[in-house]
């Protein structure tokens, strides 16, 4: 079993066609980044990060990450964090029998947040797929990335993905959504 990383130790998790997973150190908190084998760009999807300052940030502040195996094949990278009032967390889970990566968060908020999101800088030509997702069809393999529904949705704007809760956050409780990052089909 592995220790938890703090402060600055990157991390790289390979899922081989379905990409690197990988997380840098950045100020005060883990920025993570998803590379393709054979994309037209190096990297495909890019956290945004917020500074310290902000009570709300655009994306979880993971200060803490921990990769773990499971017996049945599953590759995990949990993290945690906090800023303002919201202790946040997450789990980046490769599943190969899906192709796909599923990334589940959450914010425990001692207020009702101002807003809460995970925000990626996406690379390559990005078009909306079905109700609440996006394509990218430059490169090989195609990728897509969905909102998970019911608790979540997704918006594209000038290339910036912004996931969030599908539901207006409202109270002081713990808050929590999803999307899915695979092989296009």
């Amino acid at each position: 079993m592995s220790k938890p990383q703090r402060g600055g130790e990157p991390l790289e998790l390979s899922g081989g066609a379905l990409g690197t997973l990988a997380f840098q150190w950045s100020g005060d908190r883990y920025e993570h980044q998803w590379h393709f084998p054979d994309q037209l760009e190096s990297v495909a999807l890019r956290s945004i990060e917020s500074g310290g300052e902000l009570a709300w940030p655009v994306s979880p502040p993971l200060q803490q990450i921990h990769h773990q195996k499971f017996v049945d094949g599953r590759q995990v990278v949990f993290g945690v964090g906090m800023a303002g009032r919201g202790h946040w967390s997450a789990s980046f889970t490769l599943v190969p029998e899906l192709s796909c990566w599923i990334v589940e968060l959450a914010c425990r908020a001692s207020v009702a947040p101002e807003i809460l999101m995970s925000s990626y800088r996406l690379s390559g030509c990005w078009t909306p797929a079905g109700d609440s997702g996006f394509r990218c069809d430059r490169g090989t393999p195609s990728l897509s990335i969905e909102a998970i529904q019911p608790s979540s949705s997704a918006e594209l704007s000038n290339d910036i993905l912004r996931i969030t809760p599908q539901t207006a956050v409202q109270s002081a409780a713990t808050h929590q959504w999803a999307f899915r990052l695979r092989i296009a089909k």
